[in-house]
């Protein structure tokens, strides 16, 4: 089991960052934006004990978070941060007014996008679930074919090796 173990770790370090990179792919498909941040959350590790083999993923819960079909701030505030981006990002120009000024009062750009986060943030305390339509997760459909994937090849890498081990061990019985 020792040799197989040993043999096998390079190709359970390729199943890995194979699977890492369908992840990304996942997301990408999904429709979600693939940022950096969360391109570097996708890690993966591959640990070898004494009669084991572990290969684990982290994710460090952004990309998780960012597929919930259903959001929930009653008890705290939405953050902040992501309102101000998203304000940004849509532009200023797409809001009706800004809050706490009155009339024709020109508010600086800053100061304006982060009232209107701030606004927004609140709406979003006071009636606290956002549901969005099914549209499939990216995470637990990626996942499964992932991991089917990594099972088919540790078999056909496993089949390999006791079919060249089998047949070493009969020739050398044979002489």
């Amino acid at each position: 089991m020792d040799e197989f173990l040993e043999d096998f770790t390079d190709e359970a370090i390729e199943i890995a960052s194979e699977s890492v990179e369908a992840f990304r792919r996942n997301i990408e498909r999904a429709g979600l934006e693939l940022t950096d941040e969360l391109k570097r959350d996708f890690q993966f590790h591959v640990l070898r004990q004494v009669n084991l083999l572990t290969m684990e993923f982290d994710f460090r819960e952004y990309g998780r978070f960012k597929d919930m079909s259903l959001l929930r701030y009653s008890s705290h505030i939405p953050p902040i941060d992501a309102m101000e981006f998203f304000v940004d990002k849509i532009g200023l120009d797409k809001f009706a007014y800004v809050e706490g000024y009155q009339g024709k009062q020109v508010p600086t750009v800053k100061n304006a996008t982060r009232r209107i986060a701030w606004a927004i943030a609140m709406g979003r305390r006071r009636v606290p679930s956002v549901k969005r339509d099914y549209r499939g997760t990216w995470y637990n459909d990626g996942k499964m074919k992932i991991i089917n994937a990594a099972k088919q090849r540790v078999r056909w890498r496993a089949s390999e090796w006791i079919a060249f081990n089998l047949k070493k061990k009969i020739e050398t019985a044979d002489l």
